[in-house]
């Protein structure tokens, strides 16, 4: 069967794709044609269906046989055309967008594939306004473009637009770069610190599998993401992200996590990962592989390529342990059910997730640090995480095999040489306490507590503790989640309940946090809330929470083995502890 779509946007202010399907080859009395229900790398129903709207099949008679197919009756004709339009306004990583400065689309909530036929050759036309030109990762030039299956056409995002296009190359690699909407940023220092991930992954990996790659940045006032895919990757982030500098860190960040995904994920990947089924959700137990040990190495990278010093690494690390420990669900949900259970989870905010499950990217990463850590302690620093990435590489995918489910550990003993049968049993596998001061020793840090200051004075030590997260809502702060041990939790504040005064006095975003910090731990306070539409007083005893940041720091008796495991970890020249410490 040959299997053509053509792309227009005849007015682009209205936000509406065009799209044609043109088939030739049909056999039988039906084609059904079928609109994925999610896309790859996005781990959530989204229902693309529904921004569908104008289906015809000119001649032919047809009908919707469930949400997301539409079933064509061919009455033996070889030939098939189908039009529709498609609603394009979320500017959104896994989404589509169309206005009249640009169009941005991912093909899965784009184009409808022929059912039983997906493995089948395609060609895209895009017929783009007057002066706009096409950006992507697909095979072809212009406005005329291929891909060898339908996985591979869904798996390119495609700007078109005006915005400039910035070009440089690393090993004899093209690779192009977009931004689309950004106001304060720095473009040349951004494209010098893409080149610095690209050089560094390079070198991790020993090459790049692909001839180009495109880097597609869509400014959205909603905020930061990112979208990987086989030679692209797309991110929104915020329009100003680019001062101040923590904020412009996020940007190389996610750049970095994408872009390390086109080995871990889109080539190192679980049999559930590809071919895709796109009407149902699919299940694995390893996406702490695929999002997790990518979330350690965005930082890692960027610390290794000199985005930011060794110190400004650790600071990061010190913050998302102190985070992770803060969690209860730490302790009640594994890793590897995590990744499972990411259909319920993902992308949708729960008010007991705090207690009772654990993000798989934030756990993710706080592993992968530890095992790296353990294995070069193990092997005396002749081996690390990164060669069990190169193994999995080199070995695996580059030969077109999928991890099984429960081959980790085996792979990571054939890569080091040491069975990692307990650490998966307890930090992967189980909810053990991951004894982070341990694997850390193993580089000649420690982790250590420092007194939050003001203006250079020490504050208390203590600070008092309610034990919950607020989200702004149309009148007033919302109580989002109660952490389980608080004093919130225990003395009845309720997820959605509407924060009106503390102590009489009126709440908002501005002074909440204030009102409880200048209160003591141990006191009785009168909190006013709303539930559903009710007037509540109640009686909370605030508690006690250690007024601290964490930091990594070396120590003073680190030996030359410790000394040379941080230095070939994080590519930067051991550093002493400074006097005093």
């Amino acid at each position: 069967m040959d299997i053509r779509y053509t792309l227009s946007m005849p007015e682009p202010q209205t936000h509406l794709f065009h799209v044609a399907i043109d088939l030739r080859g049909a056999k039988g009395s039906a084609v059904d044609l079928v609109m994925p229900v999610w896309t790859p790398g996005s781990y959530v129903v989204r229902d693309f269906a529904r921004n569908v709207q104008d289906f015809d099949a000119g001649a032919l008679r047809w009908k919707k046989v469930d949400k997301s197919r539409w079933r064509i009756f061919t009455n033996g004709r070889s030939t098939v055309r189908a039009e529709y339009r498609v609603w394009a306004f979320d500017l959104e990583v896994d989404q589509n967008h169309l206005d009249g400065e640009h169009g941005l689309f991912n093909g899965a909530g784009l184009f409808m594939y022929v059912d039983g036929q997906k493995h089948r050759p395609v060609a895209l036309r895009v017929r783009p306004p007057r002066g706009w030109r096409v950006v992507t990762g697909l095979q072809g030039e212009g406005t005329r473009f291929t891909a060898p299956s339908y996985d591979v056409l869904v798996d390119c995002p495609t700007e078109i637009g005006t915005s400039p296009v910035r070009a440089f190359r690393v090993r004899g690699k093209a690779h192009r770069v977009l931004i689309h909407g950004a106001n304060n940023w720095d473009e040349p220092r951004l494209l010098m610190h893409i080149r610095k991930i690209v050089q560094e992954a390079a070198r991790l990996f020993g090459g790049l599998p692909y001839e180009r790659y495109v880097f597609l940045y869509h400014a959205a006032v909603a905020g930061l993401g990112g979208l990987e895919h086989f030679n692209s990757t797309s991110m929104t982030l915020n329009p100003w992200a680019g001062r101040p500098a923590k904020a412009y860190e996020r940007i190389v960040e996610v750049t970095a996590h994408e872009f390390f995904h086109l080995w871990n994920v889109k080539r190192i990947r679980p049999k559930a990962l590809g071919p895709f089924d796109y009407e149902r959700e699919v299940y694995t137990g390893l996406l702490w592989v695929c999002e997790g040990l990518t979330s350690y190495y965005d930082k890692l990278l960027c610390c290794r390529a000199r985005l930011y010093d060794a110190k400004r690494y650790l600071k990061k690390i010190a913050e998302a342990i102190q985070a992770y420990r803060e969690k209860p669900g730490r302790l009640r949900q594994s890793l590897a059910q995590a990744s499972f259970d990411t259909w319920l989870w993902a992308y949708h905010s729960h008010p007991q997730f705090v207690n009772r499950a654990m993000s798989y990217y934030e756990k993710g990463a706080l592993v992968g640090l530890s095992l790296d850590l353990e294995i070069r302690r193990r092997t005396r620093n002749r081996r690390s995480l990164d060669d069990v990435m190169r193994h999995l590489w080199r070995r695996v995918a580059s030969k077109g095999l999928t991890v099984d489910e429960d081959a980790v550990p085996r792979i990571v003993e054939e890569a080091v040489g040491e069975s990692p049968a307990e650490f998966f049993e307890k930090y992967v596998d189980g909810v053990d306490e991951i004894p982070f001061e341990r694997f850390l020793r193993a580089a000649g840090l420690e982790l250590e507590k420092e007194p939050i200051k003001t203006d250079g004075d020490a504050e208390p030590g203590d600070v008092p503790w309610l034990g919950v997260q607020t989200r702004n809502g149309p009148e007033r702060l919302i109580v989002a989640a109660v952490t389980e041990g608080s004093p919130a939790y225990r003395d009845g504040l309720y997820p959605d309940d509407e924060l009106v005064a503390f102590d009489g006095v009126r709440v908002d975003s501005q002074n909440f946090a204030g009102l409880v910090r200048d209160r003591r731990s141990g006191q009785k306070v009168a909190v006013t809330v709303f539930r559903r539409g009710r007037l509540i007083h109640a009686a909370l005893t605030l508690g006690r929470k250690e007024n601290v940041h964490w930091m990594i720091v070396p120590r003073r008796d680190a030996g030359a083995l410790e000394r040379s495991i941080y230095s070939s970890w994080l590519r930067h020249p051991w550093t002493p502890p400074c006097k005093g410490r």
